[in-house]
């Protein structure tokens, strides 16, 4: 694990969206110089950080000029090669570590990483031709879903399989790299658990998040999951698991399924800070943005955290960012965080509102009525 960097020295992130942008504002907090490296000028991050390296994550070149101005890199993004984080740890920390990048940007190593520890995952098959997809069908059975092996942004699409006849359209995502097909699991919530690892080995466990997407986007969190407290026991219990058998220093991610009859499923492992939590920022006395900053910067953390009050998180968007301006001047207790990136670019989210809630369901109505 590596020593403490303290305030006053230069973090350099990979990637440049909005959970660098967030952790940029905790490492500025913190007395930290920030630079990104990312390809988009017009990043979330790139406001916040002193300098900013664009380059496509695919260059060399650029992963050693991070190195060269950066005492410590930790990564927002799995969207990039592996032998560049062994190559920057030759010349200074990279805390998050590289087992953790190769678990985590892996579908297959990282099903086979929690098989070996006995966490529950759907049943799954690794394809790499048409024939592969026909074979595994006769035992995985109908529904399932076929995933590109690499879990990054840029492998998002998949394919739903509800019959034979289903079979031909996964073609183009078979024939672009390895994949995996996993059975469908009828779930009831998707859960979300984020967990932060000192360099002492000191685990804090945040509380169990219910996540909610919008056309395969994530855009919504309700915290706590609305679910019974032996699943979260058990949640919590897995994430103690998976924590002390990887070797790291930061926040990571589980994302679980649970079914109406209360099984669990470990859907995917993610190696940063998770949308679903950006609303720590204003609850509790550590956002996962700090504690990620202070776990990669040797920085001791808690291992307890409190829940003030139930929260709905929810993300806005290009075509919601109008509604989101006349409800700042409007809830005095929404908390509104609004990221600094060109307002016109339909592709990137605009911000983000946390919302204390004596009754969930009224505010999702509520919220559903005027637009958000």
């Amino acid at each position: 694990m590596s020593d403490w960097i303290q305030p006053g020295k230069t973090i350099g992130i990979i990637g440049g969206g909005s959970v660098a942008r967030l952790l940029a504002l905790s490492a500025k907090k913190m007395g930290y110089k920030v630079g990104i490296l990312d390809p988009d000028a017009n990043s979330s991050a790139s406001s916040i950080a002193d300098w900013h390296l664009r380059a496509e994550l695919t260059n060399e070149k650029a992963f050693q000029d991070l190195s060269m101005k950066s005492d410590v890199v930790l990564y927002e993004t799995e969207a990039f090669h592996s032998d560049y984080l062994r190559m920057m740890k030759r010349t200074l920390p990279v805390p998050q570590g590289e087992d953790l990048l190769s678990i985590s940007q892996d579908r297959v190593l990282q099903k086979a990483f929690l098989e070996s520890h006995s966490l529950n995952i759907a049943p799954f098959a690794t394809i790499v031709s048409i024939e592969d997809v026909e074979e595994a069908v006769q035992s995985i059975g109908f529904p399932c879903v076929l995933k590109a092996n690499r879990t990054d942004e840029r492998y998002k699409e998949h394919v739903v399989l509800y019959d034979e006849n289903d079979i031909p359209k996964t073609k183009r995502l078979v024939d672009s790299g390895a994949s995996v097909l996993e059975a469908w699991i009828p779930f009831e919530r998707e859960l979300c658990v984020a967990i932060a690892k000192d360099s002492s080995s000191q685990i804090l466990i945040y509380p169990v998040t219910e996540m909610m997407y919008r056309n395969d986007e994530f855009f919504q969190s309700v915290t706590p999951a609305r679910v019974s407290e032996d699943i979260v026991e058990e949640v919590n219990r897995i994430a103690k698991i998976v924590a002390g058998n990887i070797d790291f220093q930061g926040v990571i991610a589980l994302e679980l399924f649970t079914t109406s009859t209360g099984s669990l499923y470990i859907n995917e492992l993610v190696g940063h800070p998770h949308q679903a939590f950006h609303f720590t920022i204003d609850q509790g006395e550590l956002s996962q943005f700090d504690a990620h900053i202070r776990a990669i910067c040797g920085w001791p953390i808690p291992t307890e955290w409190n829940l003030t009050s139930s929260t709905v998180m929810r993300v806005f968007d290009y075509t919601q960012l109008e509604q989101a301006y006349t409800q700042a001047r409007i809830q005095q207790d929404w908390k509104f965080t609004f990221y600094q990136n060109d307002p016109a670019d339909p592709n990137t989210e605009k911000g983000h509102v946390s919302i204390p809630a004596d009754n969930i369901n009224e505010l999702l109505v509520l919220l559903s009525d005027i637009g958000m």
